[in-house]
């Protein structure tokens, strides 16, 4: 669940007071693609259709119509997330004349087949759900963009999921993608070849201590004391009041909460941007700092860990506006067989299905490395969760082997993107793996920032990441303008 230094810079603009946000034009067009319901059987169903959303700013391109298409593999999200965040695109675009594209992901926002969530959102109606699927729904809008107005050249872009799904439509899709910036993309952690998923709780734990070394610990007795208080009498007061939960609490609710506020936590860490936003809710600058600081006042004030925990939970659910009065854990965090989450609605049910197909993304906890209680992710419960809920069983070992199992040394440009406080970097690719696979570590990013428009507060290290993307992606068109030129001679 994804993030300039150019010759227009576009500062964000402002929303409410203090905030800022990518100041991103409205689309010039928008409208929609007949995509192919199964690109990969001969049946009555490969014949059915449904509608694909795309997003397009043609603005610095329609000037002389001679540049790239830039193009945004959408993620598990309506497509407004992610074009209203991915500043980035549109901050360069006018140094390269680019057309701009973002394309929605299948199932997701107002991408449904059979336009019917009833008739898409069953265990059947999944079936045509996968990546692969997805990959080529981008393929055929990519190929339309290419035909319809004569573009050469293709650059993708892509943060989180959507940053591994730019990396495999260079891979599958050499001849429709010349260059892709994959963002915050964990592909070695989902194909297993490497095992970073320890690592990621930790991440997060790292994030918390270097603000105040005694985060982590308060953290850790939180959890304590709670685990403590639902073992005496009068417990369900005591939770519903420090938790500020809308409905009384008891034991049924236990690992859920638990749920709740861990993902509070690593969600902050991953979204722990240098200014407020509102990619995942209403945060101030360096959530994390924020979330810290509220902990170590609590503890001034109160000397209750239990309550200090609570109150790092609600800054995230309740934002910097703080409008809620009371928390209701199960509309504002959804269990899944996503360790870390599925989000709500009804993308929380396709990214359910997604991780109990193709996606194993799996980050246990241990409560020695990190500070949250031991959380052991355990591949028999998760495929007997799926089983029951869906009738299938998680095959990561599938969509490994389609991608080249995170193999890249026979691929190129490709340009790995990744922040050191973004808990999922520890399952990307962090080294260059050849000339042309390129790792690009940002010292003080989180989820893909490089791929938010440019900002007064950004820190150096992004704008130095910003400068060698741009430099890559200018290297890589003209050595494939090259490439042809000679071909062609």
């Amino acid at each position: 669940m994804l993030r300039c230094t150019v010759l227009f810079v576009l500062l964000a603009a402002a929303v409410g007071a203090g905030k800022y946000r990518d100041n991103i034009p409205e689309p010039t067009r928008k409208w929609k693609y007949t995509a192919t319901l199964d690109h990969f059987t001969y049946s009555p169903e490969s014949a059915e259709t449904f509608v694909l959303r795309v997003f397009e700013y043609d603005t610095h391109w329609k000037q002389n119509k001679s540049g790239p298409l830039f193009v945004y593999t959408g993620n598990e999200g309506p497509l407004e997330s992610f074009y209203d965040n991915t500043g980035f695109m549109f901050d360069i675009a006018p140094q390269f004349n680019a057309l701009i594209v973002f394309i929605e992901h299948r199932y997701y926002g107002e991408s449904i087949p059979w336009g019917s969530s009833e008739a898409a959102f069953t265990p059947d109606g999944l079936r045509y759900l996968s990546s692969i699927q997805a990959t080529a729904d981008f393929a055929d809008v990519i190929k339309y963009y290419k035909e319809t107005y004569n573009i050469e050249q293709v650059v993708s872009f892509g943060g989180s999921y959507g940053g591994m799904l730019t990396a495999w439509m260079r891979l599958r899709y050499p001849q429709l993608v010349d260059v892709a910036l994959a963002a915050s993309a964990p592909l070695p952690m989902m194909a297993k070849t490497a095992k970073p998923k320890q690592k990621f709780f930790q991440i997060v734990t790292t994030d918390f201590g270097a603000v105040n070394k005694r985060c982590p610990e308060v953290t850790r007795n939180g959890f304590t004391k709670l685990y403590e208080t639902v073992k005496s009498a009068g417990f369900e007061e005591a939770v519903t009041s420090t938790f500020k939960l809308c409905k009384p609490f008891n034991m049924t609710q236990f690992d859920h909460l638990v749920g709740w506020v861990r993902n509070s936590m690593l969600m902050m860490a991953m979204v722990d941007y240098p200014y407020p936003a509102e990619f995942f809710g209403d945060l101030p600058a360096w959530p994390v700092t924020a979330a810290c600081n509220l902990m170590l006042d609590e503890m001034d004030e109160s000397g209750d860990e239990m309550k200090a925990l609570a109150a790092a939970a609600g800054l995230f659910y309740n934002g910097t506006s703080g409008t809620k009065k009371c928390f209701n854990i199960y509309e504002d965090f959804i269990e899944c067989a996503d360790i870390t989450g599925c989000g709500t609605g009804p993308a929380a049910v396709a990214w359910d299905w997604q991780c109990c197909t193709e996606f194993q993304l799996a980050t246990p906890s241990n409560n020695v490395t990190d500070m949250f209680p031991p959380l052991q992710w355990d591949p028999k419960i998760v495929g007997k969760y799926c089983s029951e809920k869906y009738g299938v069983t998680p095959d990561p070992v599938r969509a490994s082997l389609n991608y080249w199992s995170a193999d890249f040394k026979a691929a190129s440009n490709i340009i790995f993107s990744n922040g050191h406080l973004d808990p999922w970097h520890a399952g990307g690719v962090l080294k260059d793996v050849n000339p042309t696979v390129k790792a690009i570590m940002i010292k003080d990013g989180a989820h893909h920032l490089d791929l938010r428009g440019s900002h007064p507060e950004d820190p150096k290290s992004v704008i130095v990441a910003r400068k060698q993307e741009v430099a890559l992606i200018k290297q890589w068109l003209a050595e494939g303008r090259a490439k042809k030129n000679r071909l062609d001679f």
